[in-house]
C-alpha cells in the first residue's frame, strides 16, 4: 500500500496491508490527526523530507512524530531510542477511506494510560466500512 502526504512531497509505502488500526485519544494523537497501524522500525518505506517532533510535555518521550516539512501533514512516528521498542506508526489517514475498509478499528484508551501499564481499549474494536468510517 502507498499513499502520499497532501503536497505529495512524501511517500510512505507499507510492507503489507494491515489488518488493524487504532484510533487513540491522547494528546499527542489527537492533536496530529492520526489514525495509527503499526509495523517495526524501518519497515515502512517514507520517502521524501519530514521534520521530528518530540513531546516536551514527558520527561522521556517514547515516540518522535515526523510531519511533512512542505505542508505539515502527519506521516508517521518512529520509537525514540530511550524507549527500548522497534517500532513506528504509519498514519492511515493519508490513505484513501477505500483501502481501509474491513481493517479491525481498534479505540486506544490514551488519555488514561499512564504510559507503563498495558494500554486499555475505550470500547470494543468494530470493522471499518461496517460499523466504523475513517473520514
Amino acid at each position: 500500500m502507498r499513499a502520499t502526504c497532501l503536497c505529495g512531497a512524501v511517500e510512505i509505502t507499507l510492507p503489507e496491508r494491515p489488518t488493524s488500526v487504532t484510533f487513540c485519544d491522547c494528546s499527542l494523537c489527537r492533536k496530529l490527526g492520526a489514525v495509527w497501524s503499526y509495523f517495526s522500525k524501518g519497515a515502512v518505506a517514507v520517502t521524501g523530507p519530514t521534520r521530528a517532533f518530540a513531546r516536551s510535555d514527558v520527561p522521556h518521550p517514547s515516540v518522535e512524530a515526523h510531519v511533512c516539512d512542505t505542508c505539515g501533514a502527519t506521516t508517521h512516528w518512529l520509537a525514540t531510542e530511550s524507549s527500548g521498542h522497534d517500532r513506528m506508526g504509519a498514519n492511515m489517514r493519508l490513505f484513501h477511506p477505500d483501502d481501509l475498509v474491513g481493517m479491525e478499528a481498534r479505540f486506544m484508551d490514551g488519555l488514561g494510560w499512564d504510559g507503563v501499564a498495558a494500554p486499555q481499549q475505550r470500547r470494543s474494536p468494530g470493522t471499518i466500512g461496517e460499523d466504523v468510517l475513517v473520514a
